[in-house]
């Protein structure tokens, strides 16, 4: 019962409009003291340890080279590259938007930095080849969610950190599911184009190609550099998120020339806010975590739907539900903080690979970014194409149909997941 009253104090503080943080902090605060004899003070220390964490210092250098890279002008040369790849199929243009977000998304890290980068370029490139502004919108919206599933992905940074899952192995097993996704997307758009009669743009010429190559090649070698370091044991996650910083400090200012001073500095201090307020999230959920696992509620939460059903098909459908049900009231690093350690105890019961699972976890995340009412990529959506949020939502729901039909495949068919990680680390 205790915990049943822990989710309505937390529930309760969000709907009162409290910030993530303070929610879960005094969440922690309000349950010690009306259910346990422990000390008050334990939520700071436990705040603390939460983020005394080597690992996760590759948080707000990741965040800090996504700015570098986004701002340095690399996702106009990343677009460019993508449409004369694609761009002279039936629905080209539409196929090079979501082939930016991919490259984008192993710069970055962040959905929403994605769909800012990309989105802010292709939606009105888009609408002005006469594609439907709703299709645009809801396209690139989506597209952009693959920030969080492509590493470097700063989520995959948190399951690790919270489940002791190798970040490494996390990094690669998301690889061939963000090339699923993408294949996906752009099936979409052939299909979109043919039936609404797009005309695709002319086959671009080798020279064309080898052009748009080498100016997208900076970006494109961050990715190289950082993951190769990291499979090859030359250096840690969180080395290589630094390693990143300096990279895309080195493109923006010195190779692109794009970044003056004052546009770093403001790039540091914007940075350094959103990396605060993540680190406060993940501080406030760390202590949250405390309670749940003091107070012994993953056992019995993992005994409750083991006491449903022990098969594991239903059990990764329920568990399926819960996220996506979850996705639509907490944003992606709140959700993993809170509900990993929980869940992670469940599938490890019943043989679930914990990589595996991250994997599913980080993809409900995605579509949780889609779903009203905290959906931080319709927000970002919405600023860009000017509309309203719940035009943006509705603008969408395709896409985010097909990543729902793409998120259960991915949960019955592991190999996906798992093919490259066995490949390199032979588990």
């Amino acid at each position: 019962m205790a915990e049943v009253w822990v989710f309505v104090f937390l529930f309760g503080l969000l709907f009162l409009t409290l910030p993530i943080f303070a929610s879960l902090a005094c969440c922690v605060l309000i349950a010690i003291l009306t259910l346990t004899d422990v000390p008050s003070v334990i939520v700071a220390q436990r705040m603390f340890s939460g983020i005394d964490n080597f690992t996760l210092m590759a948080i707000p250098f990741f965040i800090l080279a996504a700015d570098l890279m986004r701002f340095g002008g690399i996702s106009q040369r990343l677009i460019q590259f993508a449409k004369v790849l694609v761009g002279w199929i039936s629905g080209g243009l539409a196929m090079a938007g979501v082939m930016a977000c991919a490259f984008f998304a192993a710069i970055s890290g962040s959905s929403p930095a994605t769909v800012a980068a990309i989105g802010s370029l292709m939606i009105p490139a888009l609408i002005g080849a006469g594609y439907d502004k709703y299709f645009s919108v809801g396209l690139l919206t989506t597209a952009g969610s693959l920030g969080i599933l492509i590493p470097p992905s700063i989520t995959f940074i948190l399951y690790g950190a919270v489940t002791g899952t190798s970040i490494g192995e996390l990094f690669i097993a998301g690889f061939l599911p963000g090339i699923f996704f993408s294949i996906l997307f752009m099936i979409y758009c052939y299909v979109h184009a043919k039936r609404r009669g797009h005309q695709p743009s002319p086959r671009p010429s080798l020279k064309e190609v080898w052009v748009a190559f080498k100016g997208a090649s900076w970006g494109l070698g961050m990715p190289v550099l950082i993951l190769g370091g990291i499979y090859t044991g030359v250096f840690t996650p969180t080395e290589a998120a630094a390693i990143a910083v300096a990279y895309g400090f080195i493109v923006g200012v010195v190779v692109y020339r794009e970044l003056g001073w004052k546009e770093v500095k403001e790039i540091f201090c914007s940075s350094g806010l959103l990396s605060a307020s993540l680190l406060l999230i993940t501080a406030g959920a760390s202590s949250f975590s405390w309670l749940i696992a003091s107070q012994g509620m993953p056992t019995r939460i993992a005994g409750t739907i083991l006491d449903i059903s022990q098969n594991p098909i239903w059990v990764l459908f329920l568990i399926n539900i819960l996220l996506l049900i979850t996705g639509c009231f907490l944003d992606g690093a709140s959700a993993v903080i809170i509900l990993a350690p929980l869940l992670y105890s469940v599938v490890t019961k019943l043989g679930v690979n914990p990589v595996h699972f991250g994997v599913i976890m980080i993809v409900n995340m995605e579509v949780g970014m889609m779903t009203p009412p905290v959906g931080l990529n319709l927000f970002v959506g919405s600023g860009i194409a000017k509309m309203p949020l719940m035009q943006v939502a509705r603008a969408v729901l395709p896409t985010l149909l097909i990543m729902i039909a793409g998120l259960f495949f991915l949960t019955y068919v592991p190999e996906i997941s798992m093919l490259l990680p066995k490949l390199f680390y032979g588990k």
